[in-house]
């Protein structure tokens, strides 16, 4: 069925590109169950009982992690006043081995779901907010992204965008500041957009509550810097509809990013 709403032929290259499809329909699976998976608890209430001195860095890797997922679906810029909005989700699959905070909690899967809209701005640039309420935790953030090549549909045509982006995080028991950096490229198939982007995030967590373990961490803050792989694939079934799916590999950890929205 979905190839069908792709068109997608019988050539050697169609048939790589149906390969790619089916990644995205499992990509996008996986995120919707560990998404639902972690929404199931309160994967942060644990941080004042079992945060202690040498946990904090590794909790701030795994938040990381999920605030640096699904900034980008593309390598193509929007273009002066495009208009892009939409829902993402970025997914890791296991803790750090070290995170206390989540582990003694009994996390296993965890995630965070954002609003995104986009613009397209004059000087090849498109900016970007995003934000959520989950869990007790507050997300506000954005972005801007700046076209390294010129936006083209021309198919198989390579395209090249670097990407910046930073939140603000606050939660009753620590806060937190994120911010990202990435080099990413697309190629256009039809309607399918295969990308790439390789990166960094830094991510500095910031002990707010007394923490059981050692009260004299109170105040305490921890500044971690990750690399960040992302592969995945948009789809456009319709010219204003698209979905994304990614395997991303962050902190010696493999995730998901997944979204859908309308793009003009």
């Amino acid at each position: 069925m979905l190839t069908s709403i792709v068109d997608i032929g019988d050539n050697p290259v169609d048939n790589f590109f149906r390969r790619i499809l089916a990644v995205l329909v499992l990509t996008l699976f996986l995120g919707a169950f560990g998404a639902s998976a972690a929404s199931a608890q309160d994967q942060f209430g644990g941080f004042q009982e079992f945060i202690d001195r040498g946990s904090i860095k590794p909790f701030a890797r795994d938040l990381g992690a999920v605030l640096g997922a699904a900034t980008f679906h593309s390598g193509r810029s929007l273009g002066f006043s495009g208009f892009d909005v939409g829902v993402r989700s970025g997914v890791v699959f296991s803790p750090d081995s070290n995170d206390r905070a989540m582990r003694g909690r009994g996390v296993g899967v965890f995630a965070l779901p954002f609003v995104q809209a986009e613009i397209g701005l004059p000087f090849s640039l498109d900016g970007f907010i995003r934000g959520v309420s989950y869990q007790g935790v507050t997300v506000a953030g954005g972005g801007l992204r700046y076209a390294l090549s010129k936006a083209s549909d021309k198919p198989l045509k390579p395209q090249f965008l670097a990407s910046w982006s930073g939140h603000s995080v606050a939660h009753k028991d620590f806060s937190a500041s994120h911010i990202g950096f990435n080099i990413v490229t697309s190629v256009q198939y039809k309607m399918l957009n295969p990308y790439f982007g390789l990166g960094l995030d830094r991510t500095r967590v910031v002990v707010r509550a007394i923490p059981k373990v050692d009260p004299t961490m109170q105040g305490l803050e921890e500044s971690v810097v990750v690399p960040r792989a992302t592969l995945g694939v948009s789809m456009r079934p319709k010219p204003y509809l698209y979905l994304h799916g990614a395997v991303t590999y962050t902190n010696r950890r493999p995730g998901i990013d997944t979204g859908l929205g309308i793009r003009f």
